[in-house]
């Protein structure tokens, strides 16, 4: 019977399910302009001038006082946290009212009582050195490269590069800045300028399409260890309080035998020592009978032992790949 029910209502299940996604997907988008708050949206520490009005009981449209943490995140129990709301229309998220306690919270007036919600969260950085295309998963960090060596970075803003978005729009930007080893800052690696990028993902590489590129560590300058981190842009509460990426260290040096030609050993050059010729004796009474001349000996060169030649190691054994099938059955009562 169970089969039956589900064949039977299957269409009409799949369309609540598709509802709940596209309803789902809508939640949380600002608009029209990124400062303005619908419910369910997720705002950030160090935000300004936000338009919180949105969050209004419409019935009421009473001006939201607080921002209220609930327990359990239900605002029929108490109130863990409060933050006050001085003005709906232009509302700063200060970290001194948060504590780290970040999470959902509640838009609440005394007459109306809890509203809508939206959730607050830190916006956060990661930096990571990795090689260019397509070796991304190789990181860089602590070792040490050659000039040769061609290089990306990988940004991760897991909660920003997620919601702080209006109308396809993704406006806060990063900058990855590379200190030299003499202590000099640049965000510019050759012709590779790494100021101002957008933040329109939680994670992307420098070297991505319609991204900056890949960098030659050649182009850095001089040998070295440098270290690298990313940095916020905009908005300007970003800038201005949101912590920066942890440095990246990393140490650019040639290798001998891989990135550099070795001096070659000079072949001591052996010279024949030359054979004294004898000089001729004066002239003696020639006996009769000449002396029979003994044969000169010929020296006999041994053959050099032939290097034994190394015996090739077996192939390796294949390995076969067993793949399993699963096959569901069902049956009738």
């Amino acid at each position: 019977m169970g089969p039956e029910w589900i064949r039977r209502r299957g269409p009409v299940i799949l369309l609540a399910v598709c509802l709940l996604a596209l309803s789902a997907g809508q939640a949380g988008a600002r608009g029209p302009a990124i400062n303005d708050i619908q419910p369910y949206d997720t705002i950030f520490v160090y935000e300004e001038g936000l338009d919180l009005s949105q969050l209004r009981d419409p019935a009421t449209n009473n001006s939201v006082t607080e921002l209220r943490k609930y327990q359990n995140d239900d605002p029929n129990r108490g109130a863990e946290r409060s933050i006050p709301v001085t003005d709906d229309t232009n509302f700063d998220v200060q970290d001194i009212y948060l504590d780290e306690d970040y999470g959902t919270y509640y838009a609440f007036n005394p007459t109306d009582g809890a509203t809508a919600q939206v959730m607050i969260r830190e916006p956060r950085l990661f930096l990571d050195v990795v090689l260019a295309n397509p070796y991304h998963n190789e990181p860089l960090e602590g070792l040490t490269v050659s000039p040769n060596t061609r290089i990306a970075f990988r940004v991760s803003a897991p909660d920003v590069g997620a919601f702080y978005e209006a109308g396809g729009v993704y406006p806060a930007t990063i900058d990855i800045v590379l200190t030299t080893p003499g202590g000099a800052e640049t965000t510019r690696i050759g012709g590779v300028n790494l100021a101002g990028l957008n933040v329109s993902s939680t994670r992307f590489y420098t070297d991505d399409p319609a991204r900056p590129g890949a960098v030659r560590l050649g182009d850095i300058g001089r040998p070295g260890t440098y270290s690298v981190r990313a940095v916020w842009r905009t908005p300007s509460g970003f800038d201005a309080y949101a912590p920066d990426s942890k440095p990246v260290t990393f140490t650019v040096a040639n290798r001998v035998g891989v990135d550099t030609t070795a001096t070659p050993i000079p072949t001591a050059t052996v010279t024949a020592t030359p054979t004294a010729t004898p000089t001729t004796a004066p002239p003696t009474t020639v006996p009769t009978t000449a002396p029979t001349e003994a044969p000169t000996p010929t020296a006999t060169t041994e053959p050099a032992t032939p290097t034994p030649t190394a015996a090739p190691l077996p192939a390796a054994l294949a390995v076969a790949a067993v793949g399993f099938a699963l096959a569901l059955a069902g049956r009738r009562r």
